[in-house]
């Protein structure tokens, strides 16, 4: 497919935030047949798919795809010849490249969970400009931020608390604009803080940073809130930016009101690309211009407007080298289509994902208070586990609960997750909590929920 510059993906960008809802359809429909068209001739999986369907098919007509299917013919998805597993692979493993270009021309992402292998997504140029395009005119312009003044100068000083250790999309796109800021010798502006550090160093390092500008999971912030509340934590960011995990109206208020501060939003993800955005009057619209989202029930079919879904199928028409067409995704969301005072075409969403308690712990120093994000991110990479979740029944204990996949050694897993999860306690002085594995069925959520990953059994 035909590359994009930034210049060129920002004008499209604009020109699509004033369409018509008969142009934007058309324009839907225009970008969807050169992705199925490009797939087909250059995707083997694709090719195969697809090959009973006509010349230009209806979306609804494509047959969804899931992650196990795709990942398990990577190299014939995959629309670049040259492209090969192998050499994915050695690039990944080496921590060293994060923020290089794989095979000179793609940004490399990975996605981790609790259900199997990771998958591995890259990011053509055109990728990469149009979703920066969507950050830079519907976030970063829009009328809640641009007003602020510096935040988008090169000087700007930005903080975010990111999953490390991996080619993780946040983490990726934070190490490239490092490194293109020291190439014009413009240094210590950007300050890495890893999800895994204790809260207290968290805090020092920003107080000594104070940075302007504030990224990561509400569930974080919402902790440095608490901290900042406290008097622990004194700092004056001109905007947060949370992105990852479901951003409640109680987390966002509570952030808002602690650090004085908008706060934004972002629904993304390294598949879908910048999915949705948060308006000024608080609607997480679509970028329909370039992610198509479908709500469907438990079986697959679409619900209506206004019907929370089971799940919905996803399609990013800016992604030529990995294209997702209709891939399903278990966020269940609202989509609204009345137009909202904001004045943008695209529909809004309320995303009702996984809502996960605040762990809160006591030693003998009074109460410590983490992020559930901390522990996921601990666990998840992990191999042997099928399923996870951690339960806390008093302010001195931590269950986890598990399920192991066939072939993994429950001995050597069980040891793992012990030495690890015990590490995260002790980094936050917290020895004195004891912490058990027990191979259990987690507990299910009720319908529109996510499953809770962690769950605290009392009041605190």
């Amino acid at each position: 497919m035909e590359t994009i510059t930034p210049q060129e993906a920002v004008k499209l960008v604009q020109e699509a935030a004033v369409m018509s809802h008969e142009e934007l359809t058309q324009l839907q429909q225009q970008r969807l047949d050169k992705l199925v068209s490009f797939a087909r001739q250059h995707s083997v999986f694709y090719r195969e798919k697809y090959g009973d369907l006509p010349e230009n098919p209806k979306l609804e007509d494509l047959p969804p795809v899931s992650k196990q299917e795709l990942t398990a013919r990577m190299e014939d998805w995959i629309t670049d010849p040259e492209f090969s597993l192998d050499e994915l692979e050695k690039f990944i493993y080496d921590i060293g490249l994060l923020g290089d270009l794989f095979m000179g021309k793609y940004s490399v992402s990975t996605t981790s969970g609790t259900t199997g292998e990771p998958l591995r997504m890259l990011r053509d140029s055109r990728h990469v400009n149009i979703n920066g395009a969507l950050l830079q005119d519907r976030l970063y312009n829009s009328p809640m931020l641009k007003q602020i003044p510096g935040i988008l100068d090169k000087n700007a000083r930005f903080a975010s608390v990111l999953a490390t250790g991996g080619h993780h999309a946040a983490l990726t796109a934070f190490q490239k604009r490092k490194l293109a800021l020291e190439k014009e010798g413009i240094t210590n502006t950007m300050l890495l803080l890893s999800i895994g550090e204790p809260v207290s160093t968290m805090v020092s390092r920003l107080n000594d940073f104070q940075p302007q500008v504030i990224t990561g999971y509400p569930s974080i912030l919402r902790v440095l809130a608490g901290e900042q509340q406290e008097g622990r934590l004194n700092i004056n960011p001109a905007v947060i930016l949370c992105s990852a995990e479901q951003l409640t109206d109680d987390t966002r208020i509570m952030i808002e009101d602690r650090f004085s501060c908008p706060v934004g939003n972002i629904f993304c993800s390294t598949e879908g690309g910048e999915v949705s955005i948060l308006c000024n009057h608080g609607r997480m619209h679509l970028n329909s211009d370039w992610i198509l989202v479908e709500p469907i029930d438990s079986e697959g079919k679409p619900v209506s407007p206004g019907t929370m879904s089971d799940a919905v199928l996803v399609t990013n028409l800016t992604n030529a080298v990995q294209p997702i067409i209709r891939y399903r995704v278990d966020d269940c969301v609202v989509l609204h289509k009345e137009p909202c005072k904001c004045g943008l075409p695209f529909p809004y969403i309320d995303i009702l994902g996984r809502s996960d308690d605040m762990p809160s712990f006591s030693n003998p120093n009074g109460t410590v208070r983490l992020s559930p994000i901390v522990f996921l991110a601990a666990a998840c990479d992990i191999t042997g586990l099928s399923i996870f979740q951690f339960i806390q029944a008093d302010p001195q204990s931590l269950t986890m609960r598990v399920q192991y996949l066939e072939e993994g050694d429950r001995i050597s897993i069980d040891q793992e997750l012990t030495q690890i999860i015990e590490k995260v306690l002790a980094d936050n002085g917290l020895e004195n909590v004891s912490f058990s594995i027990e191979e259990a069925e987690p507990r299910r959520a009720v319908k529109g929920k996510k499953m809770k990953t962690y769950i605290k059994d009392f009041e605190a």
